[in-house]
């Protein structure tokens, strides 16, 4: 019985969560998109990552790299969401792989609890305050990818 009530806790938690997921054309929280996402017209990459995730470890570099192509261009902006609930390990985390690109210690689960991804890595294109695009898990040549996207959405590279 205690066994079938837990189950059925667990259940509904995880419902609840992927019932709040943020979908593509949906609007960010207005505080958020303004303390975050609030240049007009410009094409937020949103990567969410932590230590403990495997595939974050190797879709970074590509990211970081990326970054460093596309820094210039003013109608693109990478934040990077660090998931990890512990500063220094987070930090450590990213002075590892050499990050580059803003990076918001999600400590408290804020910016994460907001957009609720479905799993690691997570990126989202965010313009003008609404989700525009999402990919979800490990991609090979995540570089590739988002400038296909980044195209996609209309912006020159």
């Amino acid at each position: 019985m205690m066994k079938h009530w837990l189950f059925t806790l667990l259940l509904s938690v995880l419902v609840s969560t992927q019932a709040s997921a943020l979908e593509v054309g949906e609007a960010l929280p207005q505080d958020l998109h303004q303390e975050l996402f609030g240049d007009a017209d410009v094409v937020y990459v949103v990567d969410f990552f932590a230590q403990w995730c495997v595939s974050c470890r190797i879709e970074l570099p590509e990211i970081n790299q990326l970054f460093n192509q596309l820094k210039d261009n003013s109608q693109v902006r990478f934040v990077g969401v660090d998931v990890d609930e512990d500063v220094a390990v987070a930090e450590a985390f990213q002075r590892s792989l050499g990050l580059e690109f803003p990076i918001v210690n999600d400590t408290q689960g804020r910016v994460i609890g907001a957009f609720a991804p479905l799993g690691m890595p997570a990126l989202y294109y965010v313009v003008n305050g609404q989700i525009k695009g999402r990919r979800l898990g490990a991609i090979p040549h995540i570089d590739d990818v988002i400038r296909s996207d980044i195209q996609q959405l209309g912006v020159s590279l």
